[in-house]
């Protein structure tokens, strides 16, 4: 084989590594960029999923506020909720919490 043929296996060697390394170089340059355009479209989704529940809670209290200024049992009815009552009325309030049974609750003791 003529020294020609070595030198152009020896730069076709160098130019496919040459390319390896430019390749690998492109590839961590970019591979931070990727992971933090990521991180920001799982926040920006958080974000936007935020912003339809505040804008759900929103239009449900316009809508209290709305039905307040027409409704007047609504307004009664909130009164109520927060303890207030006409004269001679009296408002029964119910708590949702089960009152515990103390039998239930004592730990039972194993003698030996």
């Amino acid at each position: 084989m003529s020294p020609q043929k070595y030198w152009n296996v020896i730069y076709r060697y160098a130019a496919i590594a040459v390319f390896g390394l430019a390749l690998t170089g492109v590839v961590f340059a970019f591979l931070p960029k990727v992971n933090q355009f990521r991180n920001y479209q799982s926040t920006k989704n958080a974000l936007e999923s935020d912003i339809r529940t505040k804008e759900e809670s929103i239009k449900e209290l316009r809508m209290k506020q709305e039905r307040f200024s027409t409704d007047k049992y609504f307004v009664q009815q909130i009164a109520h909720e927060i303890g207030f009552a006409h004269e001679g009325e009296t408002i029964y309030q119910f708590n949702d919490q089960p009152a515990s049974n103390s039998a239930a609750t004592t730990t039972e003791k194993v003698s030996p």
